[in-house]
């Protein structure tokens, strides 16, 4: 027998056979992949993602596959913006306005309601629910293309929409407010939205959001709430004045301006208006009820007396002191930011609400700390930079100097700062002219008020909104059983 023809050297051959014929698989296989996959591009199918393995070495586990070598395609550099699908965003913006304003003039306005709020923002929309879910027939007429629209921007966009720690005291006219919501209003905001479906959860200092923590959600479960209890929304509409000597039966003429839709004026009869609106100063007068001059507060201060070039930009926890004519006015302590301008922050916001050109600041930037210790510190470490931001010892001189200063930091209030961005107006109808049982204008039977529209504001942290809301629950139900009353009598 010949070497060649040896059992070993048959197994030999066999093997390398089986290795030939194997690799003569894979290369078909590999083949076969190469025209499925070209057949796929061709045709623009999409390959179906990998499964994602756990690691190897668990039960039941199937091996973990290779990863995928990159291709031209998974490389391939993001395309340019196209400028021509840049110009055609910028249309499509301006037709959402056209669609807007074409849906806005779809509304047909009955010719009487029981019920017209005017204003369809946050204390709006709830005055319209509370009197619609009471059996009065409701129309809410807003300036805005939407209504809700201004919900969005509140708590940065989050909507802090209530505080666990509800304070009548907290407030401009704590006695009128404490009358208005009584005692148990936190839990009366808190069903209102359980009801309407929203979930919260609460963050720091009781402060309570969404639990999206998007706005989005707060303003949509109202209108849908709204539209559920048989609101009409009349968006694109302003009211231009209440008429009260009307002589009809319905008692009260709410005119128009419908020229931000195409149209010109209309005319709407209603038992029972809610006023719910800032800046409502024109529909006060002709309604003869006084008026508390309105300004802008939870705004940044502009202020001198501090390098503030230098300290632009940074943060510092701070204890804040607002001074007039050496009297201590108010206390915050929180969350301070320089500017060029000033100085803002939460802490800051909150004393807008009482600072005057001519007030004094005094900030803490180390209310942690004694004088006493930090110059210790201080002294110890050869810088100032162990007890504040290093940035902020240098702008301050440094070293002990810096935290001499940072004790007592003095800025000269000259004004407010961005009043076209604050968050509140303070100011509006006087609370002295109405009823803190029904929020009814007592001089004009048939007007209330609420929200924003009244000289009610208080600090940041969810309080103006609470306020908002529960006054809107107050006059709305109040709203309609004016309304009803009337229907009655002329029946």
């Amino acid at each position: 027998m010949s070497r060649k023809d040896s059992p070993k050297a048959s197994k030999k051959a066999s093997e390398k056979g089986k290795t030939k014929d194997k690799h003569a698989g894979k290369g078909a296989k590999k083949d076969a992949n190469k025209d499925v996959t070209k057949a796929a591009r061709k045709s623009d199918a999409k390959v179906p993602a990998k499964p994602v393995h756990a690691p190897r070495g668990q039960r039941g586990d199937a091996p973990r596959e290779a990863p995928a070598r990159p291709t031209a395609i998974d490389v391939a550099p993001e395309p340019r913006r196209n400028p021509a699908k840049s110009a055609a965003k910028r249309v499509s913006r301006a037709q959402q306005r056209d669609l807007l304003v074409a849906a806005a003039g779809r509304i047909q306005l009955p010719a009487t309601a029981d019920v017209v709020v005017c204003g369809g923002g946050a204390a709006g929309l709830v005055a319209a629910i509370a009197a619609a879910e009471s059996g009065a027939r409701t129309v809410v007429v807003e300036r805005d293309l939407e209504c809700g629209r201004k919900i969005l921007a509140t708590g940065n966009g989050r909507c802090n929409l209530t505080n666990l720690w509800l304070n009548a005291d907290v407030y401009r006219h704590p006695a009128f407010v404490r009358r208005v919501c009584g005692e148990a209003w936190r839990d009366d905001v808190l069903r209102f939205f359980e009801e309407s479906g929203l979930a919260t959860c609460m963050e720091d200092e009781g402060r309570v959001y969404p639990l999206s923590r998007q706005a989005a959600s707060v303003r949509d479960v109202l209108l849908a709430r709204a539209l559920r209890a048989g609101v009409m929304l009349a968006a694109g509409r302003t009211v231009a004045a209440v008429d009260t000597a009307v002589g009809t039966a319905d008692g009260l003429a709410v005119h128009l301006d419908e020229t931000a839709i195409g149209g010109t004026t209309a005319m709407l009869a209603a038992r029972s208006v809610v006023v719910a609106t800032g800046g409502a100063s024109e529909l006060a007068k002709g309604l003869g009820l006084a008026w508390v001059p309105t300004r802008p507060v939870l705004c940044p201060l502009a202020c001198t007396g501090a390098p503030l070039a230098e300290l632009d930009g940074r943060h510092a926890h701070a204890r804040l002191s607002l001074a007039r004519n050496g009297q201590e006015l108010a206390v915050e302590t929180g969350d301070l930011l320089f500017r060029t301008y000033g100085i803002s922050g939460i802490a800051v916001f909150n004393l807008s609400r009482l600072a005057q050109p001519g007030d004094q600041v005094e900030a803490d930037l180390l209310p942690e700390l004694g004088l006493d210790a930090a110059l210790l510190l201080a002294r110890n470490a050869g810088t100032a930079a162990g007890v504040m931001d290093p940035q902020v010892a240098r702008a301050l001189g440094g070293g002990e100097r810096a935290v001499r200063a940072a004790k007592c930091l003095r800025l000269a209030v000259t004004g407010l700062a961005e009043p076209n961005r604050a968050q509140v107006t303070a100011g509006g109808l006087d609370v002295v002219g109405f009823s803190p049982a029904t929020l009814e204008a007592t001089l004009a039977p048939g007007i209330f008020a609420c929200g924003e529209a009244l000289d009610v504001d208080g600090p940041c942290g969810g309080f103006n909104l609470a306020w908002a809301w529960k006054s809107g629950m107050v006059a709305g139900r109040a709203a309609a059983a004016h309304a009803a009353g009337n229907i009655g009598r002329h029946a």
